[in-house]
């Protein structure tokens, strides 16, 4: 089994390099130094996630950090199993305030330079797609009128398979369904239904998706 998916990775390696099997021994070699450095390329960015992210309340198994990861706050921040942060060409920004939880789900992918704050509770679900530039934020800060009270505040869920495109913003009290998809520089104020695409400010639906064979039917409501 291991043999198996070994000798299937070094195939796409050699298909990524060449456009092909590796045929002669110079360019198996060549193949198995850059394999070799990938493999040792994962590795720093585990041990890199252990370190950016050591103050988390839970790490998961296999989380990896590509760059300088800013980690803030006082509250709880949940990383779940074979997580991918990225933080190379812009900084990726993870804060929790006091009492407050954010929680990533495995398998989610989070690109550079997001900022994701949590003054409440933000949840992320698994295998969720976070483009770069991202924000999501599930409060204020601060009053509009009177900007030394404190604003206002709403838990933000995004749900399993989401994808949220490049610069689109997520404010606070909001519930994207599973596998939706938020276009580029959208900016997302009410709920999203699942396998739904939204874009616009705000955020208005643009289409439904279609929803996987292995998912039930989804039931429009009829009030809408």
């Amino acid at each position: 089994m291991v043999q198996q998916q070994l000798a299937d990775r070094l195939s796409r390696k050699s298909e990524a390099i060449y456009g092909r099997e590796a045929r002669n021994t110079s360019e198996k070699i060549g193949l198995y130094w850059a394999f070799l450095q990938e493999v040792m390329q994962g590795l720093y960015r585990i041990v890199n996630a252990k370190y950016r992210l050591r103050k988390c309340a839970a790490l998961g198994k296999l989380v990896t950090v590509r760059g300088r990861l800013r980690v803030e706050g006082l509250g709880e921040i949940r990383v779940g199993d074979r997580c991918t942060i990225w933080s190379h060409m812009g900084t990726t920004q993870l804060y929790a305030d006091r009492g407050a939880v954010l929680d990533i789900g495995e398998g989610t992918f989070i690109n550079t330079a997001c900022i994701i704050s949590a003054s409440e509770r933000i949840t992320i679900g698994k295998n969720c797609q976070v483009a770069n530039q991202v924000i999501i934020m599930d409060g204020d800060f601060h009053g509009v009128d009177d900007r030394s009270e404190k604003g206002k505040s709403g838990a933000i869920t995004i749900e399993d398979g989401a994808w949220l495109a490049t610069r689109c913003m997520v404010l606070k009290g909001v519930r994207i369904g599973k596998g939706a998809t938020v276009a580029a520089g959208a900016v997302v104020t009410k709920d999203v239904a699942p396998y739904t695409l939204v874009g616009g400010v705000p955020a208005q639906v643009i289409r439904k998706l279609a929803t996987p064979e292995s998912e039930p039917a989804i039931q429009e409501d009829s009030r809408a």
